[in-house]
């Protein structure tokens, strides 16, 4: 703990010597962290009485040499105070230098790419290249590192990508191909506008085990001045995960959202919502009804279906922001809900607060608190932290 707080410190200390931009934070959290399939692999269980103390210090770096070269930093150190075994890690999430050139760049190292294929960093290199004004090639290669591990002996899944795009004035198309060692599809995304009509479809191909891997389409349909009309499809593959001891096999859904967005004042809105969830055993169905003002938004929604849950919840919320600096957000949202083979509904209330305060120019405090009334998801019934972030280099 002692090495990290150090090594941040010298760090903030160099940067500021030779004029990097970046901010370095330090935090204190409770609560049921992130867990993963890992976790349960090496043994580790979560223990009910356990309140999950950890500290996390982040340093995020970003340097400019000259008007081509660049270089970006983001890494992290997460310390537990009672169990170490999976939340005492070090990770990077980027650490990579670019160089740019007139028509596109070239990156080398560690760089979390901004693709839905590709969860996590990468290790390796990527480019892109426009040929003009309507065509630009992107394309990267390397070993995946999916949460960002330091030192990863098992990290030897090889992947490859790459992506054309196409843009004439309202209108465009991407043609994209993925390969790794597990797997290989294709696809092709297309989007555009015509007068007041949005769009954007997309279809993915897992060749590997010949099927569909994804498919969506958009729609956003401006019907006036103060309604708005919104039509998403989504079909797609969902990851093997697991949870307690047991594995989920990968299978696919279907999404089907439909959303009406009405402006009745300046300062206040009303959303409608309803979606459809199938798999090829089950249908659910989710209806929600939001009422959004300068400072408030009130709600409810209503899940049901075929998988016999059912839930009745309603949320209130309220925001201020105080001297321009100052911004605070709180709420508190009561359920019914039954679960699976239960007769009986259970009844709880989840409340939450936030609080961001921006102190001079380059200090700035967050603090964050969840309370969970009765939730058998969690282990713990609080949530929440502490963050203090320091910003050099820029305002």
């Amino acid at each position: 703990m002692k090495k990290i707080i150090l090594t941040l410190f010298l760090s903030v200390v160099l940067a500021h010597a030779i004029g990097i931009k970046g901010n370095v934070s330090t935090a204190f959290y409770m609560g049921t962290p992130f867990w993963n399939a890992d976790n349960y692999s090496n043994g580790n269980t979560i223990a009910a009485d356990d309140a999950f103390y950890r500290t996390l210090n982040q340093l995020r770096l970003t340097a400019t040499f000259g008007s081509r070269f660049s270089f970006k930093l983001n890494m992290l150190r997460s310390d537990g105070f009672q169990s170490d075994n999976h939340l005492s890690e070090t990770k990077f999430y980027q650490a990579y230098a670019q160089y740019t050139f007139a028509s596109g760049f070239a990156r080398l190292g560690r760089f979390v790419p901004f693709n839905r294929w590709i969860w996590g960093a990468v290790d390796g290199a990527s480019m892109g290249i426009s040929f003009g004004k309507h065509l630009q090639l992107n394309v990267l290669g390397g070993l995946h590192v999916p949460y960002g591990l330091f030192y990863d002996s098992d990290r030897s899944v090889a992947l490859g990508y790459g992506d054309m795009n196409v843009r004439y004035g309202r209108y465009g198309a991407k043609a994209k191909f993925f390969y790794s060692d597990e797997q290989t599809k294709a696809g092709l995304d297309v989007f555009g506008r015509n007068g007041k009509l949005k769009y954007g479809a997309g279809y993915g191909y897992d060749f590997t085990n010949k099927q569909s891997s994804e498919g969506s389409l958009h729609l956003i349909y401006l019907a006036s001045q103060k309604m708005t009309l919104n039509l998403n499809y989504r079909l797609f593959m969902t990851e093997p995960w697991k949870l307690g001891h047991t594995d989920f096999n990968p299978y696919m859904i279907e999404r089907i959202l439909g959303s009406v967005h009405y402006r009745l004042w300046d300062s206040y809105s009303l959303d409608w919502q309803e979606m459809l969830t199938m798999t090829s055993q089950v249908k659910d169905y989710l209806s929600m009804l939001t009422f959004s003002g300068s400072f408030f938004t009130v709600g409810g929604s209503y899940l049901s279906g075929e998988s016999d849950f059912s839930r009745l919840g309603i949320v209130l919320g309220l925001h201020h922001t105080f001297f321009k600096s100052w911004y605070v957000s709180a709420g508190i949202a009561p359920t019914s809900f039954q679960l699976a083979g239960q007769s009986e509904h259970q009844q709880t209330t989840a409340v939450y607060l936030r609080s961001t305060y921006r102190l001079f120019d380059s200090l700035s405090a967050r603090i964050h608190f969840n309370y969970y009334q009765d939730n058998p998801a969690l282990e713990s019934k609080y949530r929440g932290g502490l963050q203090l972030n320091y910003f050099f280099g820029s305002k």
